[in-house]
């Protein structure tokens, strides 16, 4: 009957001690269930930020894109407006060259026509001279004229 009885108390005992770990597993799955919980909130906390971040970067790319393309337009326009501007300084130094040989054709006619003028003159004392001598008739080779 002892050894039933201590039989019986190691028993209770083993089971105690049994129950208390059951009891120390199920404290620990359930703190790990609730550390899986959390773990699974920051993972999609993280997810939602990497989309955010993703959306960002797509719209910053897409900002780059316009921006590049502004900037060829840009860049464009400025080469136009440089070969127009290099088109009108041809056309100024044409003007200019123009003018100056303009220029200097009107002072070679300007002195063709005092040359003109001067032989004209000659010519007209030689015939008043010529009128003169011939008792106020004209020659034959002027008055044939």
């Amino acid at each position: 009957a002892d050894e039933v009885r201590k039989l019986a108390e190691k028993t209770m005992t083993a089971t105690k001690e049994v129950g208390e770990a059951i009891a120390g597993i199920q404290s620990g799955a359930d703190q790990n269930i609730r550390n899986v919980d959390r773990a699974v909130q920051k993972i999609d906390a993280a997810t939602d930020q990497a989309d955010l971040s993703g959306k960002a970067l797509r719209a910053i790319v897409e900002l780059v894109a316009v921006t590049t393309d502004q900037v060829r337009a840009i860049a464009a326009a400025a080469e136009e407006q440089s070969s127009a501007s290099e088109e009108i300084n041809r056309s100024i130094e044409d003007v200019s060259r123009i003018s100056a040989e303009t220029t200097q054709a009107m002072d070679q006619a300007a002195g063709s026509v005092d040359a003109l003028a001067r032989q004209v003159k000659v010519l007209t004392e030689l015939i008043t001279a010529m009128q003169q001598e011939g008792g106020g008739r004209a020659p034959r080779a002027l008055a044939a004229r």
